[in-house]
């Protein structure tokens, strides 16, 4: 079907559909003149950042997410991680990282899985234990070079190493 006749079908399904109840403003309905002053007027310098990444550095993160499943590009099996920067200006924020498991790679693996406390007898193992490293508070460094960016894990956050300095068994009540 080419575009022209799937414009036509879109139409011929439009005018044959039953009316529906439209509440919400099409663009054509939407007045925007009241903005123009303010538009003209309005300086960017303090609006977001135009780049959308973060920066390379140190963050506290949480593991939001975890999960084993295969890389599309090789069919190696990885682990997909999804951390949620809790400090900074970057909180809450998405850091991923992507583990991919080869012969050449798994030491890497082991460490990071090690560092998030999961020790494991058998690696098969992580199959059934890959949803206990979420949760898990650490501090991850970001990598660029050239095009390529890493998370690394530093070592894990506990209640004895917080960045605020206070433990949990230092409150008084």
């Amino acid at each position: 079907m080419g575009l022209l006749d799937w414009r036509q079908a879109c139409y011929v399904i439009m005018q044959e559909a039953p009316a529906m109840n439209t509440s919400f403003a099409f663009e054509d309905e939407i007045d925007l003149s009241r903005f123009n002053n303010l538009y003209k007027t309005e300086s960017t310098t303090d609006a977001a950042p135009r780049s959308n990444q973060i920066p390379d550095g140190r963050y506290e993160v949480v593991v939001a997410e975890v999960c084993l499943t295969t890389s599309q590009s090789s069919g190696n099996p990885m682990v997909r991680w999804v951390l949620r920067i809790t400090s900074s200006a970057f909180r809450d924020r998405i850091l991923r990282k992507y583990s991919v498991i080869t012969e050449n790679s798994i030491r890497f693996v082991r460490k990071d899985l090690e560092v998030c406390g999961l020790h494991l007898d058998k690696f098969e193992d992580l199959k059934s234990r890959v949803t206990e490293l979420e949760g898990v508070e650490l501090e991850a460094q970001q990598i660029t070079k050239g095009e390529f960016t890493s998370v690394y894990f530093n070592r894990a956050i506990t209640s004895h190493t917080q960045a605020d300095g206070v433990a949990n068994d230092d409150i008084p009540f």
